[in-house]
């Protein structure tokens, strides 16, 4: 029979059985792991390093995991104890849809090391619900969080390009000053971020992205975002594009600021440069069709800017005349830059002239819809508004009539619409007034001088500066004592012969007597000046001469010339339609017509001409030996000097020219030149279609210009030297005949071109011995038959 020592043993055992037993089937049971966990002191080992495994099971009843049991994570336990190198814990098991996201944002990004689950809602076994105050991803807390991975201390954080952010940058912000005041519900970062699905702002799926940034920030700012969605911006974002201007754009991102702080781009004067970013961006600009980048060059010259760079917060800058998150186009009938409500924005500073306006024919006319009628931006400009006192400004004395003014009531179609007397501005500047203004004259009357600037009255009205009652008064502010018979004389009133006779017909008499003894002037005086030339002509006639030029270049230099001069009167003729001499010429039926077509011909002989003298030039003997002629030698600068030094009188001799001196020699060369430059851009203008093929626009307009100052400048050449040295030189008045015969006499060439002379006469010396000898000859191109016959 057992003893009661083997009845105890037996009894022991199988009780260490049962508890064994019981452990293992209680695996599954939270209280089965503290046995061991529930040791503060105890400690495991991961990837290396010992770390504390203890278990506080009353903040993890606390907890969002209360409900599950340890092995519900740590699937790879099935008995206890168990093994000490358990698999990490794999939160998909429960939460995959959560990994997913976190997989496809910047977080979970392959080849990033991104945040763990951990690392945002704490250890797992002390996550807290997201409405828990001690939550670590609670609204108060979850800057924090963030803060641990974006701060300068992060080296990964420059590496990934991601931005600094800090718990005291962010104080620092509107979103930051309104939670230490109290508000609960200011911005933190997964307000706009998002939660496990963040995604850079380049993604078209973040909230942040520039097509979705204004609904993001109108969880808060729901007010502000109806009237955005309806602006400009707001619209050309809904349409999906990226370039208009976001919440981000102007606000700011991370670093919101209140509109009046110093820091913030929306601050009075700077908000033109925030708004600068994309409308000072030509490309951007042309891309939308929106006013260009020189906006930024006028506005910047402006009043306007330079008062808000002096610190005036009253100084309009963009917003006040645009409006800030209603930005409309100008065409919306509700913009405050809309035609109808430009006087009222400007208004808000300018209270005086705008009440003026509204009272005046120009504020009545244009508030009854008439978008011809001037406002504000009309006549001051828009973005670059100048003072009146600059000369630049639209409104200034000098460009008021002449720019402003005329606009409108020079034009044909205006006039005609609205019933108003055409030709007031013609007539003022043909008057004294007018003359004086466009010679620079600052104290002479323009268009306010007389009827005002803003209050601008119907001249039938008492009240108006140019009525019968008050005209004696606006005069008189210039002209003082004036008497009242001004209000008799037409000022603007066009001059007819029903309505001033007398007046309609001095112009015309005085150009019928100008016809006649101007005529009769030259007239008189050609017959005298024909006279000199034939005196001259039978002068030299029965001299000895030598031939210089041959029939063919004395007909190409009368082609030249006859060109050239037609030329001249043609071509300044369409710079100048208006000047007498082309008037003038009008009663002679010179129409455009007529004057295109005479340029054009005279322009083809003139090329023509030239290139049968340049083949003649090179394809025959007597051409190459003028070329070789022509060519300059040093000979030539140093005669300058010694020809001007014996004008001078402080040589006894002039220089001793050869067949062409100095003064020819630019000539033929300015020719060639003048020639070439004419020929080339004359054609271009003549087929600008053709041009525009294979030149750019800047070409062209380059060409016309060139054309014509090198127009101007053969002008003149001929003017200045040419005509002086062939005409009014004293050895060659009344005019040289060498031109029309092709001969020089012997005592001009001996005295003007003696090397020539000293060459041909030793060639006449050299034939002459050889003809004696009975040799043959060589014929002289030098000398003429009479010269021959002298002999």
């Amino acid at each position: 029979m057992p003893s009661v020592k083997h009845i105890l043993f037996l009894l022991g055992l199988l009780l260490g059985l049962g508890v064994i037993s019981g452990y293992t089937q209680d695996v599954t049971k939270t209280k089965s792991c503290m046995e061991c966990h529930e040791d503060q002191e105890l400690t495991g080992e991961i990837d290396g390093e010992e770390v504390s495994v203890f278990f506080d099971l009353e903040r993890y009843e606390k907890g969002i995991h209360a409900d599950l049991s340890c092995v519900d994570c740590h699937d790879d336990i099935a008995e206890l104890p168990h093994d000490s190198d358990l698999k990490k814990v794999d939160c998909s098991s429960c939460h995959d849809d959560v990994i997913e996201e976190i997989k496809t944002s910047v977080h979970g990004a392959e080849g990033k090391e991104g945040p763990s689950c951990a690392d945002c809602h704490s250890h797992p076994h002390h996550a807290l619900r997201p409405d828990d105050p001690e939550s670590t991803i609670n609204h108060q807390n979850i800057l924090a969080v963030c803060s641990k991975c974006h701060n300068e201390e992060n080296p990964n954080t420059e590496a990934f390009a991601v931005e600094h952010f800090t718990a005291e940058s962010y104080a620092q912000t509107v979103h930051g000053k309104a939670f230490q005041a109290g508000n609960a519900d200011a911005a933190f970062c997964t307000d706009c971020h998002g939660h496990h699905k963040i995604l850079p702002s380049s993604n078209p799926e973040s909230p942040l992205h520039p097509t979705k940034v204004d609904s993001t920030c109108a969880q808060c700012h729901q007010e502000v975002f109806e009237i955005y969605k309806n602006s400009i911006h707001g619209k050309t974002t809904a349409s999906g594009s990226e370039d208009a201007a976001t919440c981000t754009s102007c606000h700011g991102e991370h670093d919101i600021v209140p509109v009046d702080d110093p820091d913030s781009p929306l601050q009075h004067n700077r908000v033109s440069f925030m708004c600068g970013k994309c409308h000072f961006d030509l490309t951007l600009m042309d891309q939308y069709g929106l006013a260009s980048a020189e906006q930024e060059t006028l506005f910047k010259g402006s009043v306007h800017a330079e008062e808000v760079a002096k610190g005036n917060e009253k100084a309009p800058n963009c917003v006040s005349c645009h409006g800030s998150h209603n930005t409309l186009p100008l065409r919306d009938p509700d913009s405050p830059s809309n035609f109808m409500h430009v006087p009222e924005t400007c208004g808000q500073c300018h209270e005086v002239e705008k009440e003026q306006y509204l009272k005046s024919v120009h504020g009545v006319s244009a508030m009854r819809g008439h978008k011809d009628s001037p406002v504000c931006t009309d006549c001051h400009g828009e973005h670059a508004i100048l003072r009146p006192s600059d000369d630049q400004s639209p409104v200034s004395v000098l460009k008021v009539a002449q720019n402003t003014c005329a606009r409108c009531h020079a034009s044909i179609v205006i006039n005609d619409k609205y019933g108003i007397s055409s030709g007031k501005v013609e007539n003022y500047f043909d008057s004294y007034h007018g003359l004086a203004l466009q010679h620079g004259s600052k104290k002479v009357a323009n268009c306010s001088s007389c009827h005002g600037y803003h209050l601008i009255l119907h001249s039938s009205d008492p009240n108006s500066t140019v009525s019968k009652e008050r005209l004696v008064e606006t005069c008189g502010s210039c002209h003082p004592g004036i008497s009242s018979n001004v209000l008799a004389a037409p000022i603007h009133a066009d001059v007819t012969i029903r309505s001033q006779t007398i007046t309609a017909w001095v112009p015309r008499i005085y150009i019928l007597l100008i016809v006649v003894i101007i005529g009769g002037m030259l007239l008189h005086n050609g017959v005298i000046f024909w006279a000199g030339l034939r005196k001259k002509y039978a002068h030299e006639k029965g001299r000895p001469s030598y031939r210089r030029f041959t029939r063919f270049e004395i007909w190409m230099h009368v082609l030249l010339t006859i060109s050239f001069i037609l030329l001249v009167i043609t071509g300044f003729a369409l710079l100048s339609p208006n000047s007498w001499w082309v008037t003038m010429l009008s009663y002679l039926q010179f129409n455009e017509a007529v004057r295109g077509l005479i340029h054009r011909v005279c322009g083809v002989i003139l090329i023509v001409t030239s290139i049968l003298y340049a083949g003649y030039m090179v394809f025959t003997k007597r051409g190459r030996s003028e070329f070789i002629a022509f060519f300059p030698v040093w000979k030539d600068a140093v005669d300058v000097v010694h020809y001007l030094s014996y004008h001078m009188g402080w040589r006894a001799e002039p220089p001793k020219f050869d067949r062409y001196d100095y003064m020819e020699k630019m000539e033929f060369w300015a020719l060639v030149w003048g020639v070439i430059i004419m020929a080339i851009t004359g054609l271009i203008l003549w087929f600008p279609i053709q041009a525009f093929e294979y030149l750019p626009k800047w070409a062209i307009d380059m060409a016309e210009l060139i054309h014509y100052y090198e127009a101007v400048l053969a002008t003149l050449a001929i003017a200045v030297w040419h005509i002086f040295l062939v005409i009014f030189h004293p050895d060659e008045y009344p005019m040289s005949l060498t031109w029309l015969t092709g001969e020089m006499t012997e005592e001009h060439l001996k005295k003007n071109h003696p090397l020539e002379y000293e060459r041909l006469k030793q060639e006449k010396e050299q034939a002459a011995t050889v003809k004696e000898d009975g040799s043959p000859t060589k014929s002289d191109a030098g000398l003429n038959t009479e010269d021959k016959k002298d002999e």
